[in-house]
């Protein structure tokens, strides 16, 4: 028999760990004195010991460990929770793939340009939303601020028509450009539970999910270079990191400008991705 500190020693498992087995009831001592509370251990109960250690290697939590170790579980049923942890660290190591992918796409940056980007892309999924816009194509980027202005008043119209409220940030949907021009839509986000309705160039429709590549842009919205140049950075990232754009690309208006050319605005730049084929 050990004393807990010998037993620690020996397997090399802490006293704290083993303490900390006891009260999970994963490895009892073998031997408590009823007058000190010292703990004993025996050299028979290593390979139980060893089976917590290779599980708890394996990436089970301590708590599915004492399922495993007294349930008598079958080979099918442990096969299959082996499976699921397989699956579990297929994922884990898909995303750890990704992130060094995004460390060596940095570090290949600075090395080639010998600073880092000024714009951050991430990647979320956007629930799906019901919204109020209106939409067109534009023949001239000239005439895009106008255009814009007043589909956004058309949006609002329409809002007001149905009695629908919205949490005031606008935003635009660019379609895939056309021969005939830019097409446009400007929307809010309405409440789900609305009804499609369509007037004139304004309607009530629903996007779908989806995962979206983004970025945030401060500054003038009427600095069309600038803001060109984030949708630049985007397009550059979602193209070197294997995915496609899938649908419109949206630019949340998320502090609307004061006064024209207001520098302080605040824009979430979002392109809907897929992974390539």
């Amino acid at each position: 028999m050990f004393r807990i500190g010998d037993f620690s020693r020996l397997t090399r498992v802490s006293v704290k760990a083993l303490r900390h087995y006891d009260a999970l009831g994963l490895l009892k001592p073998a031997y408590v004195d009823p007058f000190t509370d010292y703990r004993y251990y025996s050299f028979d109960q290593l390979p139980r010991l060893n089976r917590i250690l290779a599980l708890k290697g394996l990436g089970f939590s301590l708590e599915s460990i004492g399922s495993l170790l007294d349930d008598d579980l079958s080979a099918e049923s442990l096969r299959g929770m082996l499976t699921l942890r397989r699956a579990q660290l297929e994922a884990e190591s898909a995303i750890a793939r990704e992130k060094l992918l995004q460390v060596e796409m940095r570090l290949h940056q600075i090395e080639q340009e010998g600073k880092m980007s000024k714009v951050d892309v991430l990647m979320k999924t956007v629930a799906p939303l019901m919204i109020a816009g209106a939409r067109e194509v534009v023949p001239s980027p000239r005439q895009m601020r106008d255009r814009c202005i007043a589909l956004n008043g058309e949006a609002c119209i329409l809002m007001a028509a149905q009695g629908l409220k919205s949490d005031g940030i606008s935003f635009a949907l660019y379609y895939p450009t056309t021969a005939e021009g830019i097409d446009v839509e400007m929307a809010y986000v309405v409440p789900d539970t609305t009804k499609p309705v369509q007037q004139g160039k304004a309607a009530v429709h629903p996007l779908p999910e989806v995962t979206v590549a983004y970025a945030v842009y401060v500054g003038s919205y009427d600095d069309f270079g600038a803001v060109g140049q984030v949708h630049a950075d985007l397009n550059q990232w979602i193209e070197s990191h294997g995915y496609v754009v899938s649908d419109a690309s949206r630019e949340f208006y998320l502090r609307p400008p004061k006064r024209f050319a207001d520098p302080d605005g605040v824009m979430e730049i979002q392109y809907p991705v897929t992974k390539k084929a």
